[in-house]
């Protein structure tokens, strides 16, 4: 990366509906503020890394999250289903696999289908988690599923996901969605568009250079 161009991170998970809110309003905040930026790259962070049956506190929780995440202009049409369903994911791992998979193919068709996952899961409330949704969802998007399927079996994608989640822990980050502007400054969680772009134009103004995460209030 060259010095003068100072990365910008969104720590996310297509299953939550905080990050597709988080992920717009950064968009717009970078569209809005001038400054050596380069364009947003998403990272997995699972919203449930370990596969296990979900306990009834935890399904109140994200149907919680998310009713409160569909009130937000940027998650309009979303709805709980997906945690209220009786085949709710056991783990979101498997489709931030099967996205890091579909990276191979570039980045248009990765969109189309992260996209094509956010629908099926925060709109249908679809447990696209499930191998045969995912290949379903894929051809839909327009991969090669063949592709998909093998880079799938070699657990090389997985991998990938569980190794940048381990990454961003060590890092201090805890949940997802979670901002991490040149490496430097963290904003945890889901911001305002306001506060995102004051943010970017601290950092901008500053370029202090910390070696180290340092968390923005």
């Amino acid at each position: 990366m060259p010095a003068d161009l100072v990365s910008v991170v969104l720590y996310d998970d297509p299953l939550s509906p905080w990050c597709l809110v988080a992920e717009r309003r950064v968009r717009t905040a970078l569209e809005d503020v001038p400054g050596p930026f380069l364009p947003l790259r998403l990272e997995p962070f699972p919203l449930r890394a370990e596969a296990r049956a979900l306990s009834a506190q935890e399904r109140r929780a994200l149907v919680r999250a998310a009713r409160r995440a569909a009130r937000e202009p940027e998650a309009a049409g979303t709805t709980p289903d997906l945690w209220l369903s009786d085949d709710p994911p056991l783990s979101t791992v498997p489709a931030l696999a099967a996205l890091e998979a579909a990276r191979l193919e570039g980045g248009g068709r990765e969109a189309a289908f992260r996209a094509a996952l956010r629908d099926a899961a925060l709109v249908r409330g679809i447990n696209a988690t499930r191998r045969d949704v995912l290949y379903e969802l894929a051809s839909a998007a327009g991969l090669d599923v063949g592709r998909l399927a093998s880079a799938l079996a070699g657990g090389a994608a997985e991998r990938r996901v569980l190794d940048v989640f381990e990454d961003a822990r060590e890092k201090g980050i805890e949940s997802a969605p979670a901002l991490v502007i040149g490496e430097e400054w963290l904003v945890a969680g889901p911001r305002s568009a306001d506060a995102y772009r004051a943010v970017l134009r601290r950092y901008a103004s500053s370029r202090l250079g910390l070696q180290e995460l340092r968390v923005v209030h």
